[in-house]
């Protein structure tokens, strides 16, 4: 292979990991879920009764954030957990970082993942309640 060649494979290598981030972001329900993991790891049933939805869904929509390399999993028992990670090399990790970031600062965004945005834009920031999967 040529050397134009691999740079410009490596480009659309480079290019196809932040299509895949925005991809998986652009889904209202992981882009929720992405924001409720920012406050740390989760119980797929906390996940499921924040937002009001299916343990289906969720897992389905945990699946291409996870594809994704912006979500990490573990298994305890019989429960999944979820937590965000940090995907690939240092520029798209500081990428991913910076976006959080920019998520996080909009506190009717937090009020949105959980499906209470007139709560949490009035000042309130409990997003979900604790409550054990079992």
């Amino acid at each position: 292979m040529a050397m134009k060649e691999r740079a410009v494979l490596g480009k659309a290598v480079g290019i196809s990991r932040y299509a895949t981030i925005f991809k998986a972001l652009s889904d209202e329900t992981r882009l929720r879920i992405y924001l409720l993991l920012g406050q740390g790891e989760l119980c797929v049933c906390h996940i499921q009764a924040a937002l009001g939805t299916t343990q289906t869904k969720v897992s389905r929509h945990l699946g291409v954030l996870r594809n994704a390399g912006l979500v990490t999993s573990r298994r305890d028992g019989l429960w999944m957990y979820y937590r965000r990670s940090d995907p690939g090399p240092p520029a798209l990790r500081a990428f991913t970082r910076e976006l959080a970031r920019i998520l996080e600062s909009d506190p009717c965004l937090g009020a949105a993942a959980a499906g209470d945005g007139q709560r949490a834009c009035e000042g309130e920031d409990d997003i979900h309640e604790t409550r054990p999967c079992h």
